[in-house]
C-alpha cells in the first residue's frame, strides 16, 4: 500500500491520495519520513510518475509544517519554493523565494524592511543568536531561487537586479583564495544552473545570464502559465446542471430574457491560422430565451467587484458610477471614513460584501483599523492598505488596477468569511487554464505560458498588501494557517489568470490613463466576438444591449458585406460580446490586442474569414 496500509495511513487531501493510489505497488512512498519531502531525495526515485506524486505530497507536507508554525519560517518556505521549482511552477517558486528573501533581509537589516518577524519551525527567533551568516547565506539561495525563476518566466528587468545581488553575495561568501581561483560570476552561474524538474529543464539558464548583463532593454513583465493546481479544490464543474442552476438564478434577476447553457468553442491557438478548427472547447455561454430587437437592452448588472486607481472620490467606491452624474440626494457616505456611493443600493451591498464601516473611529493600539471594520479607518486611522496600487506616478496603470481587482476580491472574502475562490463573482470566471497534469497524463514540458506576469502586481504587493492587514486580523499574516488556506499564491495567481479573461477598464478623462476596472460575472458570460450581436458601455450598472446593426456579415466572397438586413437576436441564438475595439479593420490587430485576454488566436467567425481572404 505504498508504505502504509489504509488503516495506517495520514489522512491526505483526495486529489493526492488518488495520485499515490495511481502509483504502481512496487513504488513505495513514505508519508512521515522528512528526507521524503527532500527534492534531492525525489530525483533519485525510479520514474517520473514516481517524482511527481513524491512532490505534491511534499508540497501538501511543508504547506502543513508552515501552518503549524507559529511565525513564517524561511526555511520551510525555501524548501516549498525548491519543490514547486521541480513542479514546473516557476510563479509559485519565485513568491515562496521572494517571501524567504524578505525575512532574511528583516533578519540582517531590521523590521524597518518589513512587519513579519522570521522564526524557525518552533516559533523561536530566526536566526539562531541573530548569526548573519546563517542568514547571509539563506538569503543568497533564495535569491538563486528568485533569478531562476524571473528567467524562466521572462522577468528580464527584474532577474538583471538579482542576478547583480546575487554575483555581489557570492563575492562575499567566497574566500580570497576561491575568489583568485574560480571567479564570482562564474561559481554563480554554476550555481544558478543547478536545479532539476520533473519537466524538460532550461538548458540555456547559463547563457540566460551573461546574455541578460549585456542587454541594453530589459523586458519589466512576463509570462506565466494558467492552471487550475493539482491541489485546488475550489474550481467548480461549471458544466454541471448544479452550476447552470445557480447562475441561471442570478440571471433571472438582471437577465430575465437570457440563460445560461453549453457552448462549444473553438479551441485557441497560438499561431497565426487561417483554418477553421479544432473544436471543441466546452464553456458556458449566454442565450436568449426569446427574439431580442436591435436596441432592447437584455441584461442590466450591478457589481462591486471594482478597481478604482486616482481620483476615485468622484466615483461610486462600490459600482464606480460617475458621482457627478447622481443626484445629491440619491448619494450616500460611509460614516466612518466618508468613501462616497452612488445609492443606497451600492452602500447596503458595499456594507454585507466588503466594506463594514468604523462608525466609532475605533483603531488599534498602533493606529490601524479594529478587526471589526478591518477596511475602514474611520476619520484618522492607517490607510496604507487603500494606497497600495493607487500611484498617480504609476507608469503601469493598467497592471495595477489587475491588482486592486485582487485587493477588492480579498476584501470581499474577508468581509464574507469565504474563500476568494468561491465567491459567486470569482468562482464561475474561467482563466482560459491549461490541462491540470495527471499521473496518467503527465506532459513531458509544462503548461504554455500565456497569463501576462509581473513580480510587482503578482508577488509585491500582495505580500505587502497582507502585512499591513494582519495588524487588524492577525490570522491574516503570511504562511499562517488561515492565510495558506484562502490567500496562498497559487489562489493570487489564479484569480489574476480570470481576471486577465474577463475583467474590462475605462481611462480617465482627466489623465488618459486606465482608471477604473470591473468584473461583472454574469455580463462575462457571453462569450467574445469581433462581429458581436450585443454592445455595452462603461457605466455603474453593466449593461448589454442588441446592436442596432452587425459590424461585418458572412458573405461568399469574405468581404464581410452582405445585402441580409439584421432583425435582431432570435430564441436559441447565442449571445456575442466583445472584449476589444471591433472597429479595427486588421484582424491580426484584433488578436495581437486579445492575447492576453483570450489566451490564444482569437476564433471568431470574422478572424478566421480575415485571416482566409488574406491567405488567398
Amino acid at each position: 500500500m505504498n508504505g502504509h496500509s489504509a488503516d495506517e495511513r495520514p489522512a491526505l487531501p483526495l486529489y493526492l491520495q488518488r495520485c499515490i493510489d495511481q502509483l504502481p505497488k512496487d513504488h513505495t512512498i513514505s508519508l512521515d519520513s522528512p528526507v521524503s519531502s527532500s527534492v534531492n531525495y525525489i530525483k533519485t526515485l525510479p520514474s517520473r510518475r514516481h517524482q511527481y506524486a513524491s512532490l505534491l505530497l511534499a508540497r501538501h507536507q511543508l504547506t502543513q509544517q508552515l501552518a503549524e508554525c507559529p511565525g513564517p519560517a524561511p526555511e520551510l518556505i525555501l524548501q516549498r519554493a525548491a519543490v514547486y521549482e521541480a513542479l514546473g511552477y516557476s510563479e509559485l517558486a519565485l513568491a515562496d523565494a521572494y517571501a524567504s528573501y524578505t525575512l532574511c533581509e528583516v533578519a540582517l537589516e531590521g523590521p524597518d524592511i518589513s512587519d513579519l518577524e522570521p522564526t524557525d519551525a518552533s516559533g523561536d527567533p530566526w536566526p539562531p543568536a541573530e548569526d548573519s551568516a546563517v542568514a547571509l547565506l539563506h538569503k543568497y539561495r533564495s535569491l538563486i531561487v528568485l533569478c531562476r525563476s524571473a528567467v524562466i518566466l521572462g522577468c528580464q528587468h527584474q532577474a538583471k537586479l538579482w542576478i547583480d545581488d546575487l554575483l555581489e553575495m557570492k563575492g562575499k561568501l567566497q574566500t580570497a583564495e576561491e575568489t583568485e581561483s574560480n571567479p564570482p560570476h562564474e561559481a554563480a552561474g554554476d550555481d544558478f544552473c543547478d536545479f532539476w524538474t520533473v519537466y524538460a529543464a532550461d538548458t540555456s539558464l547559463k547563457n540566460s545570464v551573461s546574455e541578460l548583463r549585456r542587454c541594453a532593454k530589459y523586458n519589466l513583465f512576463g509570462r506565466s502559465q494558467r492552471q487550475v493546481y493539482p491541489w485546488n479544490e475550489h474550481e467548480p464543474n461549471r458544466m454541471s446542471r448544479e452550476a447552470q442552476d445557480e447562475i441561471n438564478s442570478k440571471l433571472h434577476e438582471a437577465a430575465p430574457d437570457l440563460e445560461v447553457e453549453i457552448s462549444v468553442l473553438p479551441t485557441l491557438t497560438t499561431g497565426d491560422t487561417t483554418n477553421d478548427g479544432p473544436y471543441g472547447s466546452s464553456q458556458l455561454g449566454l442565450y436568449a430565451k426569446k427574439d431580442l430587437a436591435p436596441g432592447d437592452t437584455i441584461l442590466e448588472e450591478r457589481s462591486v467587484l471594482t478597481a478604482i486607481r486616482p481620483h476615485g472620490e468622484a466615483l461610486c467606491d462600490a459600482c464606480a458610477a460617475d458621482m457627478e452624474s447622481i443626484p445629491q440626494e440619491e448619494r450616500r457616505d460611509c460614516p466612518g471614513c466618508n468613501i462616497p456611493f452612488c445609492s443606497e443600493a451600492c452602500y447596503s451591498l458595499a456594507q454585507s460584501k466588503y466594506h463594514a464601516p468604523n462608525e466609532d473611529d475605533d483603531e488599534t493600539d498602533d493606529g490601524y483599523p479594529p478587526p471589526q471594520t478591518p477596511f475602514c479607518p474611520g476619520t484618522s486611522g492607517n490607510e496604507d492598505i487603500h494606497v497600495l496600487g493607487r500611484a498617480e506616478s504609476s507608469t503601469t496603470p493598467e497592471w495595477d488596477l489587475y491588482f486592486l481587482l485582487l485587493s477588492r476580491t480579498m476584501q470581499m472574502a474577508e468581509t464574507q468569511g469565504t474563500h476568494p475562490l468561491d465567491l459567486f463573482e470569482t468562482k464561475y470566471l474561467w482563466g482560459d487554464f491549461s490541462p491540470t497534469p495527471t499521473l496518467e497524463t503527465l506532459p513531458s514540458l509544462t503548461g504554455p505560458k500565456s497569463l501576462p506576469y509581473s513580480v510587482r502586481h503578482h508577488v509585491e504587493l500582495p505580500l505587502q498588501w497582507f502585512e499591513i492587514l494582519m495588524h487588524s486580523r492577525a490570522g491574516c499574516r503570511p504562511y499562517s494557517q488561515q492565510w495558506l488556506e484562502r490567500y496562498d499564491w497559487w489562489i493570487v495567481q489564479t484569480l489574476f489568470a480570470k481576471f486577465r479573461g474577463v475583467a474590462d477598464a475605462q481611462q480617465s478623462t482627466w489623465t488618459g490613463k486606465p482608471e477604473v476596472a470591473a468584473v461583472h460575472p454574469l455580463w462575462c458570460l457571453a462569450n467574445h466576438s469581433c462581429n458581436p450581436n450585443v454592445t455595452w458601455k462603461p457605466s455603474g450598472i453593466r449593461n448589454l444591449t442588441v446592436v442596432q446593426e452587425r459590424v461585418w456579415q458572412p458573405s461568399s466572397d469574405n468581404s464581410g458585406n452582405s445585402e441580409s438586413p439584421w432583425t435582431g437576436i432570435k430564441a436559441g441564438d447565442q449571445i456575442w460580446n466583445h472584449y476589444t475595439d471591433i472597429h479595427e479593420k486588421d484582424y491580426r490587430e484584433r488578436r495581437a490586442r486579445l492575447q492576453a485576454v483570450l489566451g490564444g488566436d482569437c476564433r471568431c467567425e470574422r478572424c478566421i474569414a480575415e485571416a482566409a481572404g488574406a491567405a488567398e
